[in-house]
């Protein structure tokens, strides 16, 4: 992946996390929601710690090998 891919797919993980996070402050009484908020906020927490490890690895240039093709 190439590094604007990467801070694209950074950016719309962290703008998840801020649609849960207002999801969340918008609570009806009387109103489940389908999806919880919580649940959008740790989905996009980890997308995010994903994409700002491929990130390090990108501004670092450390290129990521399976264990078993070292």
């Amino acid at each position: 992946m190439e590094l604007t891919v990467t801070l694209v797919g950074l950016f719309a993980f962290l703008l998840l996390w801020l649609f849960g996070f207002w999801r969340e402050k918008r609570h009806v009484t009387g109103e489940v929601p389908l999806v919880p908020p919580i649940y959008i906020q740790i989905l996009a927490l980890v997308g995010a710690f994903v994409f700002l490890a491929h990130l390090v690895a990108l501004i670092t240039g450390i290129d990521w090998k399976p264990p078993f093709q070292r």
